[in-house]
């Protein structure tokens, strides 16, 4: 019985103890201190943000740690900017940390609505072709989290829609090329006309009458008008 109420005891500290060390190195005012980071060193000169919204991260090793920031929607880029937690010894006027991780509005970046880990809150899930991202939302911020995801799909679609336009443009470039490439190693003819002698003819095709001659097997220098002669050889 004694052991129990012990075993119970130990619990209750390291219960109370995780509450008082999650309160201690939670700052209240993440958000502000998170936008202010946003706007003082993040964004690029020229960057809008289109959508924001509040998410936290709690790793698995240390649950009562949330990392607290923003998720960030501008006109270049996926930003998520995450607010550390202080560590329960750290001088308090240490300046924040902050975890930050930036993704392209491209066809391999998308966003779902998920669940966080053990499925206790609403989360935006961030996929990528090498990982995935899994950030809750506070209740109160969920519309703001659906909008950020109804706003990342509707470019999504355009980045699809923006590569097709670009293969089909490189296919035809690379059609026309090709077309080009065997022209040239096609033979090239001139219809003789009135008026043209082989000197002139070879003059225009940058050639000499000799060349000529041995390209249409022609004993001299007499030709006619319709015949078609070979000014440039197949290569």
């Amino acid at each position: 019985m004694y052991a129990s109420i012990f075993a119970a005891l130990v619990v209750l500290t390291i219960v109370v103890e995780l509450a008082v060390h999650a309160v201690r190195t939670d700052p209240r005012d993440s958000r502000a201190i998170a936008e202010r980071e946003l706007q003082l060193n993040t964004l690029q000169p020229g960057e809008r943000v289109l959508r924001m919204v509040s998410v936290f991260k709690r790793p698995a090793i240390n649950y009562f740690r949330a990392t607290r920031g923003l998720l960030v929607l501008t006109n270049r880029r996926l930003l998520y900017l995450g607010l550390e937690p202080r560590e329960l010894l750290a001088a308090p006027d240490l300046p924040p940390t902050f975890e930050e991780r930036d993704f392209p509005i491209d066809t391999l970046v998308q966003l779902s609505a998920g669940r966080t880990w053990f499925g206790i809150a609403k989360a935006v899930v961030v996929h990528t072709p090498t990982a995935t991202l899994r950030l809750g939302v506070p209740s109160e911020a969920w519309p703001s989290a659906m909008g950020l995801i109804s706003t990342m799909g509707v470019r999504h679609q355009r980045a699809v829609a923006s590569s097709a336009e670009q293969h089909a443009f490189l296919a035809r470039v690379d059609a026309e090329r090709r077309a080009v490439e065997a022209a040239r190693h096609k033979p090239k003819y001139y219809v003789v006309r009135r008026g043209d002698a082989l000197g002139s003819i070879a003059t225009i095709w940058n050639t000499t009458p000799d060349q000529l001659r041995t390209w249409n097997h022609l004993p001299n220098n007499r030709i006619r008008i319709g015949d078609s002669l070979v000014v440039r050889p197949a290569l």
